[in-house]
């Protein structure tokens, strides 16, 4: 329980001072109002600390009945004091009314990372409704007959298309079962032995700066890894958001489930998706990454 206080304390002061770190905030929206679900341009400006890294935070509650939909573009600019960043994306509201929301970031730096929510925003997004209108759906109009007879040729078309589509799906089958036993048989051949988590976050360390595609593969090999080893399920064979839910199951700390799932989304994006981040992500992504094998490194 002491330890557990202390770690807590550490985890309070370090938002703190990253908080404290964030000067000169400035957050605007391209216009105060909006229909449901159209997209707003957001703004967000403000100074760190050198070395620190800003991201989105999509996911915090503090963006109420308001969704991001896209990044537009990102820079860090340094002066003399630090860093200036600027971050512009898109937004939407999905409620009627005033809605306010507070946009909430990621700031990471050498001492780790905390989540920051910034000034409260209000959209008005006015109702679809006409005043005094009631919440009903309406009955739907009858069919409309049409002139002219059915084509003789209609049933005999819907047997023969019928039979062709089914004997279709019984090749695609047959074919599929053909290749998902080749696969089974040949599986034990195919597997590869995997590596140690420190040895897969050492090989991360070596690629991060000339190759972020394996860099980011071999830090998803070692954070599933160390996750397997600690709480007992196969965390390689899972996809991410499998993983996440294994991770609530088994009882993982909050803040090792929480940098955990960042993480591997990131990984995902940068294997899969085609994204490639900054020098200076990368390698805070690595001290993440160092964080979470914690006594394993």
């Amino acid at each position: 329980m002491r330890r557990l206080g202390f770690i807590c304390a550490l985890a309070a002061l370090l938002a703190v001072s990253t908080f404290a770190s964030a000067q000169n905030t400035e957050v605007t929206l391209s216009r105060s109002y909006a229909a449901i679900g159209e997209p707003v341009g957001l703004t967000i400006v403000l100074e760190t600390p050198d070395g620190a890294v800003v991201d989105v935070n999509p996911d915090a509650e503090s963006w109420g009945d308001v969704r991001f939909l896209k990044l537009i573009s990102q820079e860090s600019i340094r002066f003399q004091e630090g860093l200036s960043h600027r971050i512009e994306m898109l937004v939407a509201p999905f409620a009627f009314g005033s809605v306010s929301f507070q946009p909430s970031v990621t700031i990471t730096t050498d001492a780790g990372f905390t989540f920051v929510d910034l000034p409260v925003l209000t959209l008005d997004v006015p109702s679809i409704l006409i005043p005094g209108e009631a919440l009903a759906l309406s009955r739907l109009q009858g069919p409309v007959p049409i002139e002219g007879a059915q084509s003789p040729l209609f049933w005999p078309a819907i047997v023969i298309g019928s039979l062709g589509a089914l004997t279709a799906l019984c090749l695609v089958g047959l074919i599929s079962l053909r290749r998902w036993v080749g696969d089974r048989e040949n599986n034990d051949a195919l597997l590869e032995p995997l590596s140690a988590p420190v040895d897969a976050l050492a090989s991360a360390e070596s690629l991060i700066e000339a190759d972020a595609q394996g860099a980011y593969r071999a830090i998803s090999v070692a954070i599933r890894q160390i996750l397997a080893e600690r709480y007992g399920f196969p965390a390689q064979s899972l996809t991410t958001v499998e993983l996440e839910t294994r991770m609530a199951v088994a009882g993982v700390d909050g803040w090792e489930e929480r940098m955990a799932r960042e993480l591997l989304r990131e990984c995902d994006a940068v294997v899969y998706a085609g994204y490639r981040p900054a020098l200076e992500r990368r390698q805070a992504d690595i001290r993440v990454a160092r964080e979470i094998l914690g006594d394993a490194i």
